[in-house]
């Protein structure tokens, strides 16, 4: 295969690098494994029946991979050497290949899936992201893509609080569902289903105030040294007693690829 040069940035590949630090404290303190189980418990079942390999793109800490794994034989890939160290402690069995997304070391329609999980929100240009996650699957080949949905309440909490205590926006992208839909539609592939899918998340407000202090931010929160009284300022309308209260939202979409002979008769 012919290299083709990395669009992804290097700021964003540095971000990622230094997330991958503390992801899964704060992924543990956000019950990330928890929230997501619906998201994978219908992955699975789009999955049942695929006999070939499976690949999924920005594995990450290896949390969505694990439950791939227990099925199917699967290619992780992310970018970010601290995200796979991540990965191959909670999978020694996988052994993961560094790489871009956009840049995927893997020949032309020669795999059976493709999964996507929460990594899309992180690029500006998804179009180019799902021309090349297309491009490596096989006629037919399942593509799975989820990423937190326009109306997941902890991503606009958190938002709302970078905006009121940094002054600054975070600019993520996130579409609705059916906004995702689009997307992979464009890029070749046919859709089967599109679903959101909600979790009820309770966490403590000390919980919460840490997993600020563990994002890539952190540091800034912490030098602005706002009391608990300050945080359940901020946090009025969400709080129970001392408890944060948010509805995890997460879009999904499930599709395949079609022949090009056929879209083109």
């Amino acid at each position: 295969m012919q290299d083709r040069p990395s669009m992804v940035s290097r700021a964003l590949m540095e971000l990622w690098q230094r997330r991958g630090i503390t992801f899964t404290e704060r992924s543990t303190l956000l019950q990330r494994a928890n929230a997501i189980h619906g998201v994978m418990d219908e992955s699975l079942r789009y999955l049942q029946g695929v006999k070939g390999i499976v690949v999924d793109v920005g594995c990450g800490d290896g949390i969505p991979t694990a439950s791939l794994v227990q099925h199917h034989q699967v290619i992780g890939i992310d970018f970010a050497s601290t995200m796979l160290s991540r990965t191959k402690s909670n999978l020694p069995s996988l052994d993961p290949l560094r790489a871009s997304i956009d840049n995927i070391p893997i020949e032309s329609a020669s795999i059976s899936a493709v999964t996507c999980f929460f990594v899309l929100s992180d690029y500006s240009n998804p179009t180019s992201i799902l021309n090349e996650l297309c491009r490596v699957l096989q006629v037919q080949g399942k593509f799975i893509l989820a990423d937190y949905s326009s109306n997941d309440d902890l991503n606009n909490l958190i938002d709302e609080l970078q905006v009121k205590i940094l002054g600054k926006h975070r600019g993520m992208f996130r579409p609705n569902p059916e906004g995702m839909s689009i997307l992979v539609q464009r890029s070749g592939l046919n859709i089967n289903a599109v679903k959101e899918l909600s979790y009820d998340l309770t966490i403590r407000l000390d919980d919460f105030i840490n997993q600020l202090y563990l994002s890539s931010v952190g540091p800034q929160y912490r030098e602005r040294r706002l009391s608990e009284n300050q945080w359940v300022e901020f946090l009025a309308g969400w709080l129970k007693g001392s408890e944060v209260h948010v509805t995890r939202r997460f879009g999904l979409v499930l599709s395949e690829k079609s022949d090009p002979a056929e879209n083109s008769s």
